[in-house]
């Protein structure tokens, strides 16, 4: 048993007290990525104060909702993660600036930051294909070093094993 100071319990040592670990390290992640999300935001759309209801929305996105017997049932974190939605964002800047400009009028209220988040929902698809897109590149160039490597030992091992047919002491 191992005692958690935090949560001031006890977990067994090898398969409890490992989750918690995990989830402890995966909500440190996910904090980050909402403190990101949420920065970008307040300086995209120059705030001093985000309102309440546009943060549940984006909550409720990174949840995710499914309609169970006509009612909606929150999920737990099966919607789009922060870091997705920041890639996605960064994607719409430019159009999101464009519509706050031109058609809000240069407003900062929730209507304008709803719209952008609508704009940056639209784009959520094409910043996920970017992300597999780059990992994909990354695991390429991952396994092309490792080929490389590999071939480099085989050299290193075929040169070093290699019988020798001619010694000078044959010529001698």
């Amino acid at each position: 048993m191992i005692y958690d100071e935090r949560t001031k319990r006890y977990y067994h040592s090898s398969p409890c007290h490992i989750k918690l670990i995990k989830e402890r390290e995966m909500t440190c992640r996910e904090n980050e990525q909402w403190d990101a999300l949420f920065q970008y935001i307040m300086n995209l759309h120059d705030l001093v104060v985000f309102p309440k209801g546009n943060i549940t929305r984006l909550k409720d996105l990174r949840a995710g909702y499914i309609m169970k017997d006509g009612k909606r049932v929150r999920q737990w974190r099966t919607g789009p993660d922060y870091a997705l939605m920041l890639d996605a964002y960064k994607l719409a800047e430019n159009s999101i600036k464009w519509c706050i400009a031109n058609k809000l009028n240069g407003s900062k209220d929730t209507k304008a930051i709803n719209y952008g988040i609508s704009i940056m929902i639209d784009k959520l698809n094409e910043a996920n294909d970017r992300r597999k897109l780059k990992m994909r590149q990354q695991q390429i160039i991952k396994s092309n070093k490792e080929d490389d490597q590999l071939n480099k030992n085989i050299e290193i091992n075929y040169i070093s094993k290699r019988p020798r047919d001619n010694d000078i002491s044959d010529f001698l």
